[in-house]
């Protein structure tokens, strides 16, 4: 998270939250609940502490038994747009 509590990306104010985050890893997704972060406010740009950060890698290369299994619909726009 930047010290200054400004965005890094606007120069708008950092709100902190705790939020739902989406990481990629690999061809895989995984939800992570109740994540402490700071919100621009301005722009909506999500910063996480690097320890929020290697938390979450450590999990996600851990492989521990999640709370619980979502299904995700997958769409390709590019399909959808010739039909």
């Amino acid at each position: 998270m930047p010290r200054s509590r400004k965005c890094g990306e606007c120069g708008g104010s950092l709100e902190n939250k705790t939020i739902t985050h989406i990481q990629p890893w690999g061809e895989e997704l995984f939800r992570f609940e109740e994540v402490p972060a700071s919100v621009c406010v301005q722009c909506g740009h999500v910063w996480l502490a690097a320890e929020v950060s290697q938390r979450i890698d450590e999990i996600v290369q851990g492989h521990p038994k999640p709370k619980k299994y979502q299904k995700v619909p997958v769409f390709s726009l590019a399909e959808l747009a010739k039909a």
